[in-house]
């Protein structure tokens, strides 16, 4: 994986085809490993009422709801409902990346709890994710903190490789970044706020995936839907699709223009 990331940076200067090249190997390896309850895809997911979400760059889906659309890029168009997580790919993360993921966490869980996911419960796992840093990690660590928003969205960020000058044979090889709650110890239901944990990681791609794999299942058991759930969603979604697809394709066609 690092080596097709590394091959697409010395081999063109474009960001779209950089990024594609950095999202597609880790859609691959989740398409190859994930339990076959749950797939990997690209794309954007509509809510019931017909909003649709930003350009998503890994959505993990339950496999059990049917895509919506299925584009010849690739992409596809999938319901809320079946969302489990998503992921926002870099191939090396700086400072200034780490604002725009805060700020496309909290869309999404907005637009997700508006009217499916009232809260965290059985809400969205979202999770950005980096080959490699462009800044030192203690500078990634303060912007994470001075601009993270734990009471709006969850957000957890994966550092697969430190950069080069924190990178020594006595430290791990990654970093997960995350906000630990922070309850009163007099009243475990009240939450006091939120704590930066930077928890170093030997093995980060694996540790990713073992984190992805369980909480998603976790997910699955809060919403606790059954096929009879699933049978009366698909015709909510499908009761718009005729007066929706113009609009969702109208979005398409901007996304590629402005590429």
């Amino acid at each position: 994986m690092l080596a097709c990331v590394n091959k697409a940076i010395t081999s063109s200067s474009n960001a779209q085809t950089i990024g594609r090249n950095g999202e597609i190997p880790l859609r691959d390896f989740l398409n190859h490993y994930l339990p076959y309850t749950f797939r990997a895809a690209t794309g954007h997911f509509v809510t019931p009422e017909g909003e649709l979400s930003p350009q998503l760059d890994v959505m993990i889906l339950d496999t059990r709801y049917p895509l919506l659309a299925h584009n010849a890029d690739g992409s596809v168009l999938s319901m809320l409902h079946a969302v489990v997580a998503t992921i926002e790919v870099k191939t090396r993360i700086a400072t200034r990346d780490v604002q725009k993921m805060w700020l496309d966490a909290i869309k999404v869980t907005k637009l997700s709890r508006r009217s499916v996911f009232k809260d965290d419960w059985g809400g969205i796992d979202i999770w950005g994710f980096a080959y490699g840093c462009a800044n030192r990690l203690d500078a990634l660590e303060a912007e994470y903190e001075r601009v993270g928003q734990p009471n709006e969205a969850p957000l957890d960020i994966s550092l697969m490789r430190l950069h080069p000058n924190d990178a020594t044979r006595e430290r791990p090889l990654g970093v997960e970044l995350h906000f630990e709650p922070d309850f009163d110890e007099k009243d475990e239901s009240k939450l006091k706020g939120y704590i930066l944990t930077s928890i170093p990681q030997f093995t980060p791609l694996n540790d990713l995936y073992y984190r992805l794999v369980q909480n998603s299942y976790y997910t699955l058991g809060r919403r606790d839907i059954d096929y009879t759930d699933i049978g009366v969603h698909v015709m909510d979604y499908m009761s718009w699709s005729t007066c929706a697809w113009d609009e969702y394709y109208k979005q398409m066609k901007e996304e590629r223009r402005h590429e």
